[in-house]
């Protein structure tokens, strides 16, 4: 018989041997329990007074003897339903921990360019047609292929997901973007931040360097304070 169930369940395997031992020998004193199951004594004891506890086994006195016996296993059931309005009774404050934590600030750290191609993927990854989407570009190495390359797709498949997207960048580089028609683009003649990307509640920071390396940031409060920074120079570049 597959008894992991009863371990799915929460019981440990010492009381499961007990409670298992019990139904197939019925009402007996602990030595047989202790006979039949091949358990240490101390194991025994510490797993049948665990069993009542819970339910699942009961006892009778005879004289100053105690005889055990399992419960129907039907009794299980009401276990299982026992758990279950334990977790209900705690799921509010569950879910009150799960929220506070959302509004917690993540990051993680990419290398190399496939490392950064990964995070600017992932910065879209949950887009829907109309998300607004904002980025700086500046000090860009244009002799990069796998990097020219990769935002050949990027763009592609940002057209096709419907994105709103505007950018800023440095005029030194405005050839790269003349011919991408559906960004809407400014270029600002003064100083810039470099290569961030800002999505939802998500702003991406990156180095196109020899060793390239991106950080993907979770937190509405950062990315409230980019986008009112790139709304500022867009409102005042013509």
């Amino acid at each position: 018989m597959d008894v992991s169930i009863l371990e799915d369940l929460g019981l440990s395997k010492g009381e499961i041997k007990v409670y298992t031992t019990l139904l197939e020998i019925g009402i007996t004193k602990v030595g047989t329990i202790i006979e039949k199951s091949n358990m240490a004594s101390s194991a025994v004891h510490n797993s049948t007074n665990s069993l009542i506890d819970k339910g699942l086994i009961a006892y009778i006195k005879k004289g100053k003897v105690k005889f055990y016996q399992a419960v129907s296993p039907k009794q299980l059931i009401d276990f299982i339903d026992e758990k279950k309005k334990k977790v209900l009774e705690i799921l509010p404050e569950l879910e009150k921990r799960q929220n506070l934590s959302k509004e917690k600030q993540e990051a993680e750290i990419f290398e190399g360019s496939k490392g950064i191609t990964t995070m600017l993927n992932i910065l879209t990854e949950d887009a829907k047609k109309g998300d607004k989407y904002l980025f700086f570009a500046n000090n860009i190495k244009d002799n990069n292929e796998e990097i020219q390359s990769f935002f050949v797709k990027y763009d592609i498949k940002r057209k096709e997901m419907g994105l709103k997207i505007r950018g800023l960048a440095s005029k030194e580089i405005k050839y790269l973007f003349v011919k991408r028609k559906f960004l809407k683009m400014k270029y600002p003649d003064f100083p810039i931040p470099s290569n961030i990307s800002i999505f939802k509640n998500k702003v991406v920071f990156f180095s196109w360097g020899e060793k390239p390396i991106g950080y993907l940031i979770k937190s509405e409060q950062i990315t409230e304070m980019y986008t009112q920074l790139f709304d500022r120079i867009w409102e005042v570049q013509k």
